[in-house]
């Protein structure tokens, strides 16, 4: 914290008072130490009461221990955010020697909370304990002054704070700028006065929570309503079109703020129960009786629950390894007895599962991606209904997956667990979401059956497919939502130099246009020669040729003038629709990082003999050796503890990948990446 460095940098430690008042400081966990280190904080005569000001930050909640600051004897943490007056009111008890608090409180029955709770306090908000106003002393009736000016704050985080002032005085200047006039400045300042003055007579009201949330409110749209009749007195002396515009929209935004405003001011007050808080913490701090019994029978239950859990974990096994079966078509491995099933589960205990389901699993979608024979629907049994999945329902599908397996990924980091491939994952999703057996092979089944349907079709699900082959990896579906982005970026920048006199809402438009329907030849040739080389541009544009849609250059009606001159202009322009340009540009991607890993998906696959896409140590050591790009025992030793650290002995394809594409090697040029080295092999 840089106040408290100065403050220790110029002062040292034997101070009396730290001011940290508008801070911004969301958390006193990291200062503790710190503030430990001021050892007279505390009250050094009877006239002069130092204090810890912690005023106005954006503290949601206190360490449940404060005890480091045994020497505070006055606290301020005022107009802060805090959510639970109960966690706050327990961390203050654990400071010994606090006499002296201000804290922003909603209730008398806070207040009431606080005394009980904190029974070593002589004074709360600047007024004693026993209610009488210290009349004697000079400093305390400044303080009182001061929280009463600074007490801006309501329920529900409803506050008008400095932050606040701050923002609408940048937002006057900047319009003072634009209409360079620098008359206004004592006219602005005495606006202000007079709109906080009001407001702090008005909260020093016991006015019901409701009705102080709305004076705070009404007083932020007052001081945005300075700014807003500045710059309508502007326009009003310059534009008379804008100005009816502008003074329309005033008014009725000020209509409907009058209207919701009288809308509160009718709504009667419920005020919390802040009672009821007392009485629960009161008997949660009494013993209860039948403890031990309830404690117990919930025993009983948890155990039940886990015996029940075990069951349904096993039984999920061996209708997983069903699920393969059935989406591969094999008839011959369809229970048809009980036996049958029986001799499946016997095959396939817990401690072997683990492995044989990465394995078929991964070999199930080899069979239906690389197959060159359509499989036949009657070959699922027909018990499985097959759902025939849209383009979309495919891609909200396949959107989901993401979602859950990098969340999955997040969870086996922080666990120290293996990752799964993106094929394991699709069945842990699956099983996840439906738990059904039947549910599990149904929707297995058609998500494979539509990826084999749209993979021509969209880039998208064809990306998918290949991370679930194996032959891409997983963090390349981010590169392409990159190029995607990129090509809505470099468009607009080009609409904005087209149309330079046209506002950014107008360019907006023009893009959502474009984005969704078609764009023009030279907005296509502009962004593919802005992103790629001279030779993998001209290659584009020779596959954009086959997609332009020539002009109509005779339509059906008579068309307006402007509808000639626009047909005019636009005679001899050609048009390609956005999707199809999209798809052209992120196909070229797909087949460049295809080419890009070729070798290495070729050396992978030797090593990766259950064709599961995971490999143990003794592999990648194999798989480095054979790629051959001068890697030393202590490199390797360096890989392994990135990609294995715990030595499970599961490392994927898609790991390999981002490992060889971060790390680098000595090439004949400089440093290359490991792939690419590999590559050029």
């Amino acid at each position: 914290m840089e106040a408290l460095q100065q403050i220790l940098k110029t002062q040292g430690t034997n101070v009396t008072i730290i001011d940290l008042e508008f801070k911004s400081i969301e958390s006193l966990e990291e200062l503790l130490p710190q503030l430990a280190n001021f050892s007279n904080l505390k009250e050094v005569n009877s006239k002069h009461q130092m204090q810890l000001n912690l005023h106005g930050n954006r503290l949601a909640y206190l360490p449940d221990d404060l005890s480091l600051l045994d020497t505070v004897e006055v606290l301020d943490i005022s107009n802060n955010i805090f959510s639970d007056l109960g966690q706050v009111v327990d961390a203050l008890s654990t400071m010994p020697n606090l006499i002296h608090l201000e804290i922003t409180l909603q209730s008398k029955e806070e207040e009431q909370y606080i005394l009980e709770c904190l029974t070593n306090l002589q004074i709360l908000n600047s007024q004693k304990v026993n209610g009488d106003q210290e009349g004697g002393d000079e400093t305390l009736e400044q303080q009182s002054e001061q929280q009463s000016e600074r007490s801006m704050s309501a329920v529900q985080d409803i506050t008008l704070q400095q932050y606040d002032l701050e923002q609408m005085a940048i937002l006057y200047d900047n319009i003072r700028e634009y209409k360079k006039e620098d008359q206004e400045d004592k006219q602005f300042d005495q606006q202000i006065r007079t709109i906080m003055l009001d407001l702090q007579s008005k909260l020093k009201q016991n006015n019901p929570d409701h009705l102080t949330n709305l004076n705070i409110l009404t007083a932020k749209f007052n001081l945005y309503e300075i700014c807003f009749k500045s710059i309508m007195k502007y326009f009003k002396a310059n534009d008379k079109k804008l100005d009816v515009i502008i003074t329309k929209i005033h008014d009725m935004h000020f209509q409907i703020f009058n209207d919701m405003s009288n809308v509160i001011s009718n709504v009667k007050p419920q005020s919390k129960n802040t009672s009821q808080i007392i009485e629960n913490k009161k008997q949660v701090n009494q013993p209860q009786q039948g403890d031990k019994t309830v404690e117990n029978r919930l025993r009983l239950e948890l155990s039940e629950l886990q015996q029940q859990n075990a069951e349904l974990e096993k039984e999920n096994k061996r209708y997983l390894d069903l699920l393969i079966k059935h989406s591969k078509g094999d008839r011959s491995s369809i229970p048809n007895s009980e036996h049958v099933i029986k001799q499946q589960n016997d095959s396939y205990q817990s401690q072997n599962y683990s492995k044989n389901h990465q394995s078929s699993s991964i070999q199930q979608n080899n069979t239906i991606f690389q197959s060159k024979q359509s499989q036949n629907l009657n070959s699922v049994p027909q018990q499985v209904n097959i759902r025939h999945l849209t383009l979309k329902q495919l891609k909200d599908v396949i959107n989901e997956i993401y979602e859950s397996k990098q969340k999955f990924d997040q969870k086996c980091a922080d666990s120290k667990l293996p990752r799964e491939t993106m094929e394991q994952h699709m069945y842990t999703f699956l099983n996840q979401k439906y738990g059904l057996k039947s549910l599990i092979i149904e929707w297995a089944t058609s998500i494979i059956n539509a990826l084999k349907k749209y993979s021509a079709e969209d880039n998208d699900v064809a990306v998918f497919g290949k991370i679930l082959r194996n032959e891409c990896d997983e963090e390349f579906r981010f590169v392409q939502t990159q190029v995607k982005n990129t090509m809505q970026e470099l468009l607009k920048m080009y609409l904005r130099g087209k149309f330079p006199l046209k506002h950014q809402a107008e360019i907006k438009e023009m893009l959502n246009q474009r984005i969704n329907g078609q764009l023009y030849e030279e907005e296509a040739v502009d962004i593919i020669k802005y992103m790629y080389n001279q030779e993998d541009s001209e290659l584009l544009l020779n596959k954009l040729k086959s997609y332009y849609i020539v002009p109509q250059k005779n339509p059906d009606r008579r068309l307006t003038r402007e509808e000639q001159l626009s047909l005019l202009q636009e005679k001899d322009k050609y048009k390609l629709e956005y999707s199809v340009f999209q798809k052209i540009i992120l196909d070229f991607q797909l087949k460049s990082h295809e080419k890009y890993l070729k070798k290495f998906i070729l050396t992978f696959k030797q090593m990766d003999t259950d064709a599961n896409g995971i490999i143990d140590e003794n592999e990648f050591r194999n798989l480095i050796d054979i790629l051959n790009f001068g890697a030393g025992d202590l490199d390797i030793q360096k890989y392994l503890n990135i990609i294995d650290p715990y030595s499970h002995q599961q490392i994927t394809f898609s790991q390999c990948v981002t490992l060889f594409s971060s790390e680098s090697v000595p090439g004949s040029n400089g440093q290359l990446q490991i792939l690419q080295k590999i590559s050029e092999q």
